[in-house]
């Protein structure tokens, strides 16, 4: 019930408890600078299942899909780090030195969460057959895409289309 009235006030609000800020990686979007419900880099935010994720999106924000996610990871030098007390990836861009931070939150199975401080679970919008979906996941020395289960509680960071300049 939480998790639905946080939803709600989150698209009645304009995505209060998110900082509306992107950053610029040189990629084919802009990643905000916070997870959904996170007024800083280094907060949490909230966990929701993929279902619950992909209805974050509004008309300047969106969850990202896997390709780009894989984007980011391909384009980026990643480095586990402490960025003020919180473990967390680094996201550097090899294209323009920009960098973000993802803190890592771990996940969330029903009322219990785990890894907090350890890895990062983020939610992608493509799913993987009826019950999972992809996701990309970071700890100590490693990112990857993988896939899991639709109910496990994930972190959620948004992307917006860069606006091309018109000629």
């Amino acid at each position: 019930m939480k998790q639905l009235f946080s939803i709600a006030i989150f698209l009645i609000l304009g995505f209060a408890g998110f900082c509306q800020k992107a950053v610029d990686l040189g990629l084919s979007v802009k990643w905000a600078t916070c997870n959904v419900g996170a007024n800083t880099p280094e907060e949490y935010g909230e966990y929701y299942t993929f279902d619950e994720a992909q209805e974050l999106s509004n008309s300047k924000w969106r969850v990202p899909t896997i390709e780009e996610i894989n984007e980011l990871l391909e384009n980026c030098d990643y480095k586990w780090t402490t960025n003020n007390g919180v473990n967390g990836g680094l996201f550097t861009s090899k294209k323009n030195g920009n960098s973000i931070f993802f803190p890592a939150v771990g996940g969330r199975n029903g009322s219990d969460v785990y890894y907090m401080g350890s890895c990062g679970e983020y939610w992608s919008l493509s799913a993987k057959g009826n019950d999972e979906a992809y996701l990309f996941y970071f700890g100590d020395g490693k990112v990857f895409v993988s896939f899991g289960d639709r109910s496990i509680g994930r972190s959620v960071r948004l992307v917006k289309d860069v606006k091309r300049k018109k000629r």
